[in-house]
């Protein structure tokens, strides 16, 4: 586009070249190295700004051949390398030294998903030692590798780093972590550790999802805002030590979860001690079988552990095999709820509360009540509906008449949402974004 002077130069030449630097670094990498055909003033842009490279752009029929050049042929320093596409056997050939390459070319941002082919014996590959001593990196995202035991680490100014189906020890993460001095944020998902300790001086928020962790250990994290957990194994231990700052916490599940802080054992049959008590944390998760009596205890138990809790989250679990014949009958239940002695977060600090996955079962209302006639600070209580009643509009009318039966000390309503809970991906993804206020709301 002219100016309108007459002298053919366009408007975004005139731009000075730190904005046209960064109007490029939003195009597809193709496009960025052809827009040096657009203008004189524009031939020096592709070879002079950071690179961008992000193979998703790039069309699959190409990447084989145009993701090995483009790294080899740009001068300058690389931003980003996006390649959750990654084919290495076309890496390897066309280009062997790419990962020193990245190293060299001082690379900020970096995502590599190995592409597995199915008719390959081993198929998590053995990631390259240099990815691990990349001392500019600021941003890993690792997919389906095997960590390379033993190597020397050196991450100074990672901040972000993300794991998914990686083979590795306990150990060899541990020291990963250590060797990342200014890490705020770890993502762990369906990877092979069986222990994780966290110690870091940095760490702000941790979440593990999808995983066979047995163990989490929180050592020495005195930064640490938000520990996530999501689908947990059964048996799993969280045993908390030193977390000062830690202001997020959840999903904790009475079904198959094992909570420790300190040195104490948090049970269903013993009353929480001074000892077993996380004041810091203001938005709680948990997730219970409301038709399981043990759960239910477990759930008061662990309400007792976090006595300034204003935001609460409870997902109401399935009710699957763990429910058996013997087990109590809901008017069981509901004297356990008429009979509990006051739980303080509930009584006095509680204003928002959302239950997730509600199915309307009697057992869940004798919660509800309980929550009625106890909870004096209450602003909001969102009843989120799970699926599988969605598509009958009696059952929904019935919970909605049921929950307009309820009355609250602070004189609100129960309101019930009618939509389908976020995909796990998206509130795996949501729940490391520090921006966001609350992890848990979907």
């Amino acid at each position: 586009m002219a100016d309108g002077t007459g002298s053919g130069r366009s408007r975004l030449s005139a731009l000075h070249h730190d904005i046209l630097h960064h109007i490029i670094t939003y195009l597809p990498v193709t496009e960025a190295a052809g827009a040096a055909g657009l203008a004189r003033d524009w031939r020096h842009l592709w070879r002079s700004y950071p690179l961008v490279l992000k193979d998703a752009r790039i069309p699959e029929a190409a990447r084989d051949a145009v993701v090995p050049r483009v790294l080899h042929d740009h001068p300058g320093n690389f931003r980003a390398v996006i390649l959750p596409d990654c084919r290495l056997a076309s890496l390897d050939r066309e280009l062997p030294a790419w990962p020193r390459l990245l190293v060299d070319k001082r690379t900020e941002k970096l995502l590599l998903a190995y592409r597995w082919v199915m008719d390959q014996p081993n198929p998590a590959r053995l990631l390259p030692a240099d990815i691990l001593r990349c001392d500019s990196l600021q941003e890993l995202t690792l997919d389906f590798w095997t960590f390379p035991s033993g190597t020397e680490v050196l991450l100074p100014r990672l901040r972000t780093l993300t794991m998914v189906r990686i083979g590795t020890s306990d150990q060899d993460l541990e020291s990963l972590i250590a060797a990342s001095p200014v890490l705020q944020s770890l993502r762990l998902i369906v990877n092979s550790p069986k222990h994780v300790r966290l110690r870091s001086k940095s760490l702000m928020c941790a979440l593990v999802g999808l995983s066979t962790v047995e163990e989490l250990t929180v050592v020495d994290t005195p930064l640490l805002a938000r520990l996530c957990l999501f689908v947990p194994r059964n048996g799993v231990r969280i045993r908390i030590v030193c977390a000062p700052n830690l202001r997020a916490l959840g999903y904790l599940d009475t079904r198959v979860l094992k909570l420790q802080i300190g040195d104490s054992v948090v049970r269903s049959d013993r009353m929480v001690s001074a000892s077993t008590v996380v004041p810091s944390v203001k938005i709680l998760a948990l997730t219970v079988n409301f038709g399981v009596f043990e759960e239910i205890k477990m759930l008061a138990s662990f309400l007792r552990c976090f006595p300034n809790v204003d935001t609460l989250h409870i997902e109401s679990a399935l009710h699957g095999p763990s429910v058996t014949a013997n087990e109590p009958t809901w008017e069981h239940h509901a004297k356990f709820w008429q009979e509990i002695s006051p739980i303080f977060c509930l009584r006095s600090h509680v204003k928002k509360m959302v239950i997730h996955d509600f199915r309307g079962d009697q057992n869940e209302f004798e919660f509800l009540k309980f929550v009625a006639m106890n909870a004096e600070e209450l602003q909001s209580l969102l009843v989120a509906s799970h699926k599988e009643i969605l598509s009958s509009a009696d059952k929904v009318n019935e919970i909605k008449d049921e929950l307009q039966c309820l009355q609250f000390p602070t004189s609100i309503s129960a309101v019930l949402r009618v939509s389908p809970k976020a995909a796990i991906l998206w509130r795996l993804r949501k729940a490391c974004i520090l921006t966001i206020d609350d992890p848990f709301e979907c």
